[in-house]
């Protein structure tokens, strides 16, 4: 069974938490994002090769007359020839051909090479390209603002078990008192200084301290489950939790902490690169109302052969084409004006949220510094309150023992130091889970930083 601090379990969660671990796998598409926004600006390069082969047969032509017939044809052409005075004449003799159905085979072989380029696009690329380097620095700053809140999750998950596994151990000891509380009472019964019905009372408080021993047992289960799971862990696995470390005051200045928040808080930093980003979407918005340079080489080559031919890797027909391509768009209904308000609008909303989240930082690190002070010193009084209910239960308990104290003194002195103790543990706990919210809003670590 291993040790685990709330440090340790900081360190595991960074690489087993499975919330961080989709987080990071986010950031494996700045590389690639990159690339094809570098990409845009290089031509697109398609090269193609096909073979092809046809068959034909036509049985039926068409008469001079729109009939149809079919074949084969017998044709009598007359044939011309020029005599020696120079006249043309016909010859006496006709010609006769016979023409077969035609058919046949062909086969056919294709290179083809297209490069496309575009050379002007109004900025679109340009402003693209600097949009997908904000959104890499933005899926960082969602990486390191995961990070800081899976701290926070583990560190309330850690606190809950420690908590748990302190009230546990206090519910244990009140078993151990409310034993040993009847065994004087039954010595005291023998006596004849008390009742059978201070024995019965006895027996009943022993119970009900068991039955909240089971249910802490539980409790503290379910808490090391939910560690485990924050953690990364699987959730079964089983620690010994070396507890938390004592409060201390907080040595932090508010306005301080405030100009560390303006620099460090990832959500901040979010929504600037947003802005970023939508004011380079109006730029390209505007860039819609130019016009666009295209240049194209295309080359081809291609070779037909009959059926006892075989298919080529090198057609020896060629064809090549250059062309230079402007297009304008010069009325679209309007639809490019709706794109650029929209943009603005975007921009102009984010400028809105970004100061309304600064304001609220403002508040959220006030808050959260003011209650770790306040923990602090209430942790101050718990302790000593619990000094005072664990001599006040010793001295009742020694009361009862030589007789001068009545068992519902002795119970309210029990209680008194149950509640001054679960007091002390839950303000130790939030003391810390303060602290982790206070980092969660200054965006930083804080911890081992007094």
């Amino acid at each position: 069974m291993d040790k685990m601090s709330l440090e340790r379990c900081l360190e595991l969660s960074a690489a087993r938490n499975p919330e961080l671990q989709k987080s990071a796998l986010e950031r494996r598409l700045n590389a690639p994002g990159a690339r094809a926004a570098w990409g845009r600006f290089l031509p697109s390069v398609t090269l193609g090769y096909s073979i092809d082969q046809s068959q034909f047969y036509n049985p039926t032509y068409l008469n001079p007359d729109g009939s149809v017939a079919t074949f084969p044809r017998l044709d009598t052409l007359t044939t011309t020839y020029i005599d020696s005075l120079g006249y043309v004449r016909v010859s006496p003799v006709p010609t006769v051909r016979w023409t077969q159905v035609p058919e046949g085979k062909r086969r056919s072989s294709a290179l083809a090479l297209r490069v496309d380029e575009t050379l002007f696009d109004g900025g679109r690329n340009y402003y693209n390209l600097k949009s997908v380097v904000l959104a890499n620095q933005m899926r960082d700053a969602q990486y390191r603002r995961s990070e800081m809140q899976v701290r926070a999750a583990v560190t309330r998950a850690y606190c809950n078990a420690v908590t748990a596994e302190r009230q546990l151990a206090l519910a244990q000891q009140a078993v151990n008192q409310r034993r040993l509380l009847l065994v004087l009472a039954k010595v005291r019964l023998e006596t004849g200084s008390v009742t059978r019905r201070d024995v019965l009372q006895a027996e009943v408080e022993l119970g009900r301290a068991r039955s909240d021993s089971l249910e802490y047992t539980l409790a503290a289960k379910r808490a090391i489950e939910d560690l485990n799971l924050a953690v990364g862990l699987t959730v079964d696995t089983t620690h010994t939790l070396t507890g938390l470390e004592p409060a201390f005051d907080p040595p932090w200045d508010v306005r301080t902490l405030q100009e560390l928040a303006f620099s460090h808080r990832q959500d901040i930093k979010t929504l600037d690169f947003r802005q970023q980003i939508q004011r380079n979407d109006l730029k390209s918005a505007h860039g819609d109302y130019l016009p666009t340079l295209t240049a194209t080489l295309m080359h081809s080559r291609s070779e037909q052969s009959g059926a006892s031919v075989g298919w080529t890797l090198d057609p020896r027909n060629r064809y090549t084409e250059v062309g230079l391509t402007a297009t304008w768009l010069l009325f679209d209904r309007f639809t490019r004006s709706l794109q650029v308000e929209q943009a603005r609008v975007n921009l102009n909303k984010s400028a809105i949220e970004s100061s309304e989240l600064k304001r609220a930082l403002q508040r959220d690190v006030n808050a959260a510094l003011e209650r770790l002070q306040a923990l602090y010193q209430q942790s101050i009084v718990s302790e000593q309150n619990a000094r005072l209910a664990e001599q006040t239960l010793e001295f009742e308990r020694e009361r009862y023992r030589l007789g001068s104290a009545t068992q519902i003194e002795v119970n309210a002195a029990q209680l008194s130091y149950l509640q001054s103790q679960t007091e002390n543990i839950s303000i130790a706990a939030e003391f810390h889970i303060a602290l982790s919210d206070l980092e969660q809003a200054v965006g930083l670590p804080l911890r081992g930083q007094r």
